[in-house]
């Protein structure tokens, strides 16, 4: 495995209000992320996995520190453009390792089928077909959202609006244009990340300060949608 790259993230709740001032000032700033949409945003939908014990969300409840969790990752719904990623947490920081899958390979880890067609370069998946054998890992919640992303050179900063997140039902139609869902926070409260290496620019730390009705916390996407999937 080759040496992960750990960054800080920093996570808000905000209300849509709060959500819309700072990005209005953010986009002023910073420049919006190349592969987003013509609304400027695009569609997120991840499916996570866990062990037959649920030990990633007893992680996640916890806070315990050096875990990980595995995930597939789809953008405005193209089965063409699969991810497969492992995120780590050490320390409060975060780093992620990420490898493309194709369609069929998709198809055989939910099912949890074998996958005899790994290619060279493939090596995050040939190790999660290993721990899904030694670990028992499954499929257990879908997690979907709308992201506005924004970029700023130093510090390599990211600055994402997360906004309508919801718990997905039926993981095995994970690759199906919709899925039936339902939101996770109260009506009108949203999602603001900020992702950056060693340095954040002060005009970013003072604009998160200044931010009303901003509320940060160490919530994961992940843990909160498993908690709803649950009831």
């Amino acid at each position: 495995m080759e040496t992960l790259r750990y960054r800080h993230e920093w996570k808000f709740i905000c209300d849509e209000n709060s959500l819309m001032l700072m990005e209005n000032k953010i986009r002023h700033l910073c420049r919006l992320d190349p592969y987003v949409g013509p609304e400027g945003n695009y569609e997120i939908r991840s499916l996570y996995f866990d062990t037959y014990d649920d030990c990633c969300f007893q992680e996640g409840m916890d806070g315990t520190d050096n875990r990980k969790k595995y995930r597939i990752r789809i953008y405005d719904g193209c089965p063409e453009m699969i991810k497969l990623e492992c995120k780590h947490s050490v320390r409060g920081m975060k780093a992620k390792e990420i490898c493309r899958i194709s369609k069929h390979q998709c198809e055989s880890l939910i099912k949890g089928k074998p996958v005899s067609d790994v290619k060279d370069g493939q090596e995050l998946l040939k190790r999660f077909l290993l721990e899904q054998r030694t670990e028992l890992f499954t499929p257990k919640v879908m997690v979907e959202y709308t992201r506005t992303p924004y970029l700023f050179n130093i510090g390599n900063v990211r600055i994402t609006f997360d906004r309508n997140i919801c718990s997905g039902f039926g993981t095995e139609h994970f690759l199906e244009p919709t899925i039936e869902r339902r939101g996770i926070f109260l009506m009108g409260e949203q999602l603001l990340e900020v992702k950056f290496d060693e340095i954040l620019p002060s005009f970013i730390v003072e604009l998160l300060a200044a931010g009303q009705q901003m509320s940060r916390t160490s919530f994961s996407k992940y843990v909160l949608c498993r908690k709803y999937a649950m009831t």
